[in-house]
């Protein structure tokens, strides 16, 4: 059995604060076999998991978080962003033309960016859009407080049960995870789609302590500091982001105003 974390930010998101390589150092310490990169209306963070995942003995899906009108979605398997804003069944379409899947991330709990119970059932209605959607988080260590309606609603819908980090920074990835059978990225897709995932929660109660930690590298991050690791030898530590990814950010950022 293998296991992954399909919800992870990077410092791509406007709101976390590790970069790609130090996410890959800390999913390989923890033991994840599969990850996705998954920021804000943002794919770019994924490609370079992908592509820096073989050097750390991982597998990095495509995949980012989309905002939706009625709510997030988490987009894997994609080559293209679906533009943010779109319907929820629009963006299903959408992720299903380029023969991804999706994710309904934190849902059901009136937190701002949960997609809300007759939203995933209108996409169930729909012959085009329920397709795609594969999954459903029903543990999210970033919202566990709020997770027991998801828990509770998932035995009666046709989704695959899966728990995330949502990290946001280092120390929270893999804290939420999903076993599967085999370690693969496809084996993985295989089971979102038998439905035969099973939820690792964590077990601990520290959220308290993963916002005041949060808090504070948010902070540094503002001042050009970030969590990173240049290898997979090196530990992870709080460093000056480079000037290379300042610009890569920065040019994100610019996209987004045209947007």
């Amino acid at each position: 059995m293998g296991t992954a974390d399909l919800h992870i930010h990077s410092i791509y998101s406007y709101d976390a604060t590790t970069t790609v390589r130090a996410i890959l150092k800390q999913a390989a310490d923890v033991g994840l076999n599969v990850i996705a990169v998954t920021d804000h209306d943002e794919i770019r963070g994924s490609f370079e998991a992908a592509q820096l995942a073989p050097q750390y003995g991982l597998e990095a899906i495509p995949g980012a978080e989309v905002s939706t009108r009625e709510g997030h979605l988490l987009a894997l398997f994609i080559q293209t962003l679906p533009p943010a804003g779109m319907s929820m069944i629009d963006t299903l379409i959408h992720i299903g033309k380029q023969g991804g899947i999706a994710i309904a991330p934190h849902p059901f709990n009136n937190l701002p960016g949960s997609l809300s119970m007759e939203a995933v059932l209108g996409a169930l209605a729909n012959p085009r859009a329920k397709g795609p959607l594969k999954g459903i988080e029903t543990h999210n260590f970033g919202t566990q407080n709020f997770d027991k309606v998801a828990r509770k609603l998932s035995v009666f819908l046709p989704f695959a049960k899966i728990a995330s980090s949502d990290a946001h920074i280092y120390w929270a990835i893999g804290a939420g995870r999903t076993s599967f059978p085999g370690n693969t990225a496809q084996e993985l897709r295989t089971a979102l789609e038998k439905n035969t995932t099973v939820p690792i929660p964590y077990e601990g109660e520290s959220s308290a302590v993963a916002i005041l930690s949060w808090v504070r590298r948010i902070a540094m991050r503002k001042f050009g500091y970030a969590s990173d690791s240049p290898s997979a030898s090196t530990p992870i530590d709080t460093q000056q982001i480079t000037d290379s990814m300042i610009q890569k950010i920065n040019k994100v950022k610019r996209q987004r105003k045209k947007t």
